[in-house]
């Protein structure tokens, strides 16, 4: 087996990355060439030259999961020195998305798209090169944001001529204008501005004085390959030798926010390959309804607005908070007074979390009186951990103070955001790695290596939970087990299952807690692994019962998703969002209904020409998240062309076309004849350049994959298999960049059901690869 380590030389790489400029319409961006490995802070030089800035304000990049990159000492709040980030570090791959805001006060805000990541090719990755973009941008700098531009363009489109001031001073004279933007307006006509005029080469001319600074990687570590793992030529993620699995180290005190856990579960999902059903998810109101029902959360938050509500209490702002004295006083062991935790369970009504026991004021009130230490209440232990972990109390020094997380009971959209949060991060680092508990279990070794070796299946079952239909229940043991399939029984399957059942039994109850999920039946107790090292044999102990996930844990794993950078689509919320997302999101639609009505919602919010724009360009690239954009491409353009009653998006498909842009063109071209209009000029072989691109996502998933998209078709049409069959001889001339692998992938899948097609396939797939 082949060890690559993360420190291992790579071979040199580029970024094709779309770079759009927020608010503007008709859209203004740049497709840019740049190196993988190229410091953000070139990157911003890049921008600025691409843009036509003039770098005299201040910026930041923000990552998906809120990390800021900045110059150091500028952006005054905490952030990551942008020359010591590389570009393949925060977005390694096709899909990953993050923001460049340039300017405080004006706020232009770019989003930065990865479309690609391939191998450089000669001659590239030297200097930044623009392949490609849309609309020229006049001198903007200080006009008032994209609100002022626009302004000021729609002005310069009425023909509207600002009116000059000619001022004399001591012999001498000279123009002026009232204000910067009938200055810029006068040079737009000075030039001969052409708004819709836009000039790849002109940019990449100017790029050429750009000096790009390059980083080998980040502090923050490559995502790519979380720390103390390599990835071996099977494609997966191993633990390196005597080094610990990616979250083997998380401290259970810390549920929130951990950046490296995050990024292994990126990487993890990865791998794994998921695809996430589409789901409904309750509204803001409702959802934050269900949350003040969650009594230990509610607790929490109660606390940590009852430790800012002492003598001298601190006021919240949405900056932060002031450092005065005032809290509530702590022991030296850091826990609360004995008086005041008795103050907190009755004034906090931390009480309630357990009714019950708690709930009888005279019972309770006696029962306080009989504890002298905090740290003997139970039911404040439970409260003050969720308020710490969760950022509701801070401590500073002897004192408890409000926490900066905290949010308002009544304001719905922050109590929701503090319970997303928290039930994130717990839901991350309880599920991914198999627990260890503290004690004879840390220091076996073989026990560390099952843990490593084991997959994320309690995390998995999260993920299959998570897309049941609504009030639907998962058979527990049944799932496991089959997650099991492949381990031989004995003592190392009964191990794992043991750890199973223990991470399963943790991971469920702390969620219940959240009001995240229920459960029913089967509990099996705490401790398996343990008690099973002890004792010796016994039964197989996977957890029996069913489980299942409540909207509003539905909500809170769908936080997660989307804070690590994995599709997870919410029926009716991608009418705002860009043609990449809605293309990328349609497969995973159960109802052809919903994806209708998603189209149209989207197709709603912006005129026909524009969605075809937007649409062929979400369709360029080469890798196989690509080719299933592309598959999705023709359901949104079929109902463009409903729309298009001026012809415009025709126009655009024909100019598409005849592009040559990868995926585009092809795109545009197989629409046009589809609706028996092709374009004069298009490239030849494009039916057998789409047959491969179609087939090429389900080649990486496998064979069975593969097989099964052939037989599928449509009720009205040809299958697959039939398309390519009449093809088969031709498919190579198409020069798909995966003919070969694809050709091959098709062979295997056939073979089973016509040997004879397989042999042309095979013989094709030679030629696709003679011809490279």
């Amino acid at each position: 087996m082949t060890v690559q380590h993360s420190s291992a030389r790579r071979a040199p790489s580029v970024h094709l990355l779309k770079v759009q400029l927020e608010g503007m319409k008709p859209s203004v961006w740049r497709r840019l060439v740049v190196p993988s490995d190229i410091a953000l802070g070139s990157l911003h030089a890049v921008i600025q030259v691409a843009f036509g800035w003039d770098d005299a304000h201040l910026h930041v990049f923000e990552d998906r999961s809120g990390g800021r990159y900045a110059p150091p000492g500028d952006f005054g709040v905490p952030a990551f020195d942008e020359d010591e980030a590389a570009l393949a570090d925060v977005l390694p791959r096709a899909g990953d998305r993050m923001d460049y805001t340039y300017d405080f006060g004006d706020d232009w805000l770019h989003r930065i798209a990865v479309e690609e990541v391939r191998p450089a090719q000669e001659g590239e990755g030297k200097r930044a090169v623009c392949t490609g973009g849309r609309r020229a941008m006049p001198a903007a700098e200080d006009l008032g944001g994209v609100w002022g531009l626009a302004e000021l363009l729609q002005r310069y489109e009425d023909g509207e001529r600002p009116r000059p001031v000619v001022v004399r001073d001591g012999g001498e004279e000279w123009v002026e204008y009232d204000g910067v933007h009938d200055e810029v307006l006068a040079g737009l006509y000075e030039e001969g501005f052409d708004p819709a005029a836009f000039d790849p080469a002109e940019v990449t001319q100017a790029l050429g004085g750009v000096r790009l600074r390059r980083v080998a990687g980040t502090r923050r570590g490559r995502r790519g390959v979380p720390a103390g793992m390599y990835r071996c030529e099977c494609g997966e993620l191993h633990p390196l030798p005597g080094g610990a699995g990616p979250l083997a180290d998380a401290g259970r005190g810390d549920v929130v926010g951990r950046e490296d856990e995050e990024g292994a579960l990126s990487d993890l999902l990865g791998l794994a390959d998921v695809r996430l059903p589409a789901v409904r998810l309750p509204g803001e109101a409702e959802l934050a309804r269900a949350v003040r029902a969650v009594p230990a959360f509610m607790a929490a938050v109660r606390l940590g607005h009852w430790c800012g509500g002492g003598p001298g209490a601190r006021t919240a702002s949405a900056q932060g908070r002031s450092r005065e004295t005032g809290g509530r006083e702590l022991t030296p062991k850091g826990l609360l007074r004995p008086k005041l935790a008795r103050q907190a369970v009755e004034e906090a009504e931390l009480w309630r979390i357990d009714p019950e026991e708690w709930g009888d004021a005279e019972v309770r009130a006696a029962r306080l009186a009989k504890i002298r230490s905090a740290g003997g209440m139970d039911v404040l232990d439970l409260p003050w951990d969720w308020a710490l972990n969760c950022g509701f109390v801070e401590v500073d020094g002897a004192r408890a103070h409000a926490g900066a997380d905290l949010p308002d009971e009544d304001d719905d959209a922050a109590l929701l955001t503090a319970w997303q949060g928290a039930v994130a991060g717990a839901a991350a680092e309880l599920s991914v790695a198999l627990p260890l508990q503290a004690g004879p279990l840390v220091g076996l070794p073989q026990l560390r290596a099952l843990a490593d070796e084991a997959p994320p299946l309690v995390f998995l079952m999260l993920l299959t939970v998570y897309g049941l239909p609504e009030g639907e229940w998962l058979d527990v043991a049944g799932y496991l087990t089959d997650g099991l399939e492949g381990l031989p029984d004995g003592p190392a399957r009964v191990l794992v299952s043991a750890l199973l059942a223990d991470q399963y039994e943790e991971t469920a109850g702390v969620l219940e807690l959240f009001g995240a999920a229920e459960r029913e039946g089967g509990e099996t107790g705490e401790g398996s692994a343990l008690t099973l090292l002890l004792d010796g044999g016994g039964p197989d102990p996977l957890p029996a019962g069913r489980f299942r996930l409540t909207p509003l844990g539905r909500s809170g794993l769908h936080t997660l998703l989307v804070r690590v950078g994995i599709p997870a689509p919410v029926i009716g919320s991608l009418a705002e969002a860009d043609a990449r997302e809605l293309l990328a999101s349609l497969p995973s639609y159960g109802s052809e209904a919903d994806a209708a009505k998603e189209v149209a919602d989207w197709l709603a919010a912006r005129s026909a020409a524009d969605a075809a724009v937007q649409v062929v360009d979400a369709c360029a690239g080469r890798e196989p998240a690509d080719a299933l954009r592309r598959l999705e491409a023709p359901r949104v353009l079929a109902a463009v062309l409903e729309r298009d009653t001026a012809g415009r998006a025709k126009q655009v498909l024909h100019k598409a076309a005849v592009s040559t842009v990868t995926g585009c063109s092809h795109a545009a071209a197989s629409m046009l004849r589809r609706i028996g209009e092709p374009a004069e000029g298009e490239a030849a072989w494009g039916l057998e350049w789409m047959l491969v691109d179609g087939a090429l996502p389900f080649a990486r998933r496998g064979e069975q994959a593969l097989r099964e998209r052939l037989l599928t078709g449509p009720e009205d049409g040809p299958r697959p298999l039939s398309q390519v069959a009449e093809r088969a001889d031709d498919l190579w001339r198409a020069g798909h960049p995966h003919a070969g692998e694809v050709l091959g992938a098709l062979a295997d899948a056939v073979k089973p059901v016509d040997k004879t097609l397989a042999k042309r396939l095979r013989k094709a797939a030679f030629k696709a690869g003679s011809a490279k």
